[in-house]
């Protein structure tokens, strides 16, 4: 398969992720999650990255998560914890997210882990003073310790249609729900000067996942629309994610899957401005 042929199945795959959160207990055939790690091992990326995933297979019925019902394999996302290696770390878990959908598996991003649980699969990861630290026993403490850390999990296998609570119902009709473009760009005000093609490359965008469904990122454009920038508001806190330029991250990797399908070579930028990552795509 070529490079081409490959982005064109990840964008593909873009209106057919969902956010899964009970999974049948039987494990995958060994070859998935092969597939899966020889995909994300010959990634070939617009930038340097520090990301690094692990696989790892927990016991049927193990709760590992905030939800209680988990599949069997699963995938960790390990970063240094500044905001560009949070950010990049985004851009990059969502190519394999939508990888494993383009397999046939449905996924779900859950950055709040419990730590314990997932630390009798990695080693390193849950220190009694990590667990100590850490908010009712999930992923981080209220301060953010510097160093690579596991920043997202990411469980794939068969959905599980048969187990719903009420919490994922809504949760699943909330992901559903998108913004009015208008409402995710900085100037409001350009929504009828945006040229076509920008507007579908913004459409793909922003059916990327967010905690909660809060859908933080904003976008921006050069005077002459031939650049996107993508970045959350300055100041911009989520109410218990940790790290919401990882999901801006995974809304940058959605502009560049959109700008390579319409036949584009944009040269992406990710730099620091205030507190936020901020991605930009020249093209």
């Amino acid at each position: 398969m070529t490079k081409e042929e490959m982005y064109k199945q990840l964008t593909e795959s873009i209106p057919l992720r969902h956010s899964a959160r009970a999974f049948l207990p039987e494990p995958l055939p060994k070859e998935l999650p092969e597939r899966i790690l020889e995909f994300f091992a010959g990634l070939e990326l617009p930038f340097e990255h520090n990301v690094r995933i692990e696989l790892f297979r927990a016991e049927p019925g193990r709760k590992l998560y905030n939800n209680g019902v988990n599949p069997v394999t699963n995938l960790a996302f390990f970063a240094q914890t500044d905001l560009l290696s949070v950010a990049k770390m985004g851009f990059v878990g969502e190519l394999v997210m939508l990888y494993a959908v383009s397999l046939g598996l449905s996924t779900c991003w859950f950055g709040h882990y419990k730590l314990a649980a997932v630390g009798k699969y990695i080693d390193g990861i849950a220190s009694a003073e990590r667990i100590r630290e850490s908010t009712m026993g999930y992923g981080y403490g209220k301060q953010i310790d510097v160093g690579e850390r596991v920043i997202c999990c990411m469980p794939f296998g068969v959905k599980n249609d048969q187990t719903k609570r009420l919490v994922d119902f809504v949760a699943g009709k909330n992901g559903a729900n998108r913004k009015p473009l208008a409402e995710l760009l900085e100037k409001p005000a350009l929504i009828g000067s945006i040229p076509a093609e920008i507007k579908q490359t913004l459409e793909v965008a922003k059916l990327a996942p967010s905690a909660a469904n809060s859908q933080m990122w904003r976008f921006g454009f050069s005077d002459d629309f031939k650049a996107i920038t993508v970045a959350k508001p300055v100041g911009y806190k989520h109410f218990k994610w940790e790290h919401p330029d990882a999901d801006v991250g995974m809304c940058a990797a959605h502009v560049w899957l959109a700008l390579l399908e319409n036949g584009r070579a944009p040269k992406v930028d990710i730099k620091i401005d205030a507190d936020r990552a901020f991605w930009s795509f020249d093209f």
